[in-house]
């Protein structure tokens, strides 16, 4: 008679694991293992205007198999996610403690009256990951990474980056790249090494064959400058008025939500008078409305000149099969390569270069738009595999610390 509650998809992974290719049953606790996911505190767990990290962990939940395992912490929001447990949590005496330890003290707190989860995966910031660790030594405490840490406190050592390996049980990073900032300056090979694991970012498609696209280059993304959004305007604006078929669309604001115009804005909007009707800002938008912007145009663009983790905006061309023009900077090439046309100096006379050949040459645009569709494996799918398969290493006694 078979099972009526087979294991799941981590449970699986954990077998495997442990019997290097035979199957030998899962721990007895397995059906039952519960995950705490602490967002930084500054994050908006809402459909409204999450960030970038809340984002990602929403896709990782729902495209788990094991959805009812995990419990996402974060400060209050007014209309959190509906179809994932949430737990509001306000900083616990930031006035004394600062927000990041604030935050880790509120959940300490908060987990006196309750049992604790199988694991404490926090994200994006190495802090609290080390205090929640040195408080609660019996816990199992992962960090997963979504920035570089040696920009973070308590990951910007080499020495500070060794403890965190040392202690927590995991380390789990969206590209390979965070992957080797992590591991800067600290052995890459042998038993502490391999706790770090790669969970690459990844979205799922929302169509199910290619749109008619239009002729549209499309920016989303945080109006900043190291989004190289003002680059991108210069070289629209020398190019596009010698088609005057195409325009350009730019989606987003400064943060997540809507908001006035800041100075660095102002001088985008500048750089795109000359286009007149050709060119839009539109400001923060909901997603919905984003989505179908990706899936009608031609040309996306993420021009990124700072060192890129890796952006869900790229993965999200990709997946809406349009042409990807990019740059050469951080975990970008692990999902462009051979799938977009990629810029190793994003300023505005090669985004023009750029902009001009996509623009001109039909087949060349029309290839990539193919290549992303035909060739695309970043599913969030695959994404919650790795990162499960990373949790379950945490959960042996053999990688446990």
């Amino acid at each position: 008679m078979p099972d009526a509650n087979p294991p799941d998809q981590e449970s699986l992974h954990f077998m495997t694991r442990l019997s290097n290719g035979s199957v030998s049953p899962p721990r007895a606790d397995s059906r039952a293992l519960r995950y705490d996911l602490l967002l930084p505190h500054k994050e908006k767990f809402s459909a409204t205007n999450a960030g970038a990290v809340a984002s990602v962990v929403t896709d990782l939940v729902r495209a788990s198999q094991t959805y009812d395992r995990f419990r996402v912490i974060g400060t209050p929001v007014d209309a959190p996610f509906d179809d994932i447990e949430f737990c509001p949590l306000p900083v616990r005496r930031r006035w004394l403690h600062g927000g990041n330890i604030g935050f880790a003290e509120a959940y300490l707190n908060m987990l006196r009256g309750q049992a604790a989860p199988d694991l404490v995966e926090v994200h994006g910031r190495c802090q609290v990951a080390a205090h929640i660790k040195a408080k609660r030594p019996d816990l199992r405490v992962a960090l997963y990474l979504h920035n570089d840490p040696r920009d973070m406190k308590g990951g910007n050592t080499v020495a500070a980056r060794a403890t965190l390996l040392a202690k927590l049980s995991a380390i789990i990073c969206v590209s390979d790249y965070i992957k080797d900032c992590f591991l800067d300056g600290l052995e890459k090979h042998g038993a502490l090494a391999s706790k770090v694991h790669t969970a690459r970012n990844g979205v799922d498609r929302t169509l199910a064959k290619p749109t008619k696209k239009t002729p549209t280059i499309l920016f989303v993304g945080r109006m900043v400058a190291e989004k190289g959004v003002l680059e991108l305007a210069e070289a629209a604006s020398r190019i596009l008025p010698q088609h005057p078929e195409w325009r350009i669309c730019l989606v987003g604001a400064k943060g997540f939500e809507a908001t006035g115009k800041s100075s660095y804005e102002q001088r985008v909007a500048t750089a795109l008078e000359p286009l007149g009707p050709q060119a839009q800002m539109t400001g923060f938008l909901p997603l919905a409305d984003v989505r179908t912007l990706q899936e009608q145009a031609a040309i996306i663009a993420c021009p990124s000149l700072w060192q890129e983790p890796l952006g869900k905006t790229g993965l999200e061309a990709l997946a809406a099969g349009s042409a990807l023009l990019t740059t050469r900077r951080g975990g970008i090439p692990e999902i462009a390569e051979g799938r977009a046309h990629i810029v190793d100096e994003p300023d505005a006379d090669t985004l023009a270069g750029s902009l001009r050949q996509l623009i001109t040459d039909d087949t060349y645009r029309h290839q990539l738009q193919q290549t992303a569709w035909n060739d695309y494996p970043f599913t969030a799918t695959k994404m919650a595999a790795d990162a499960a398969t990373a949790r379950m290493t945490a959960l042996s006694d053999v990688s446990d610390s």
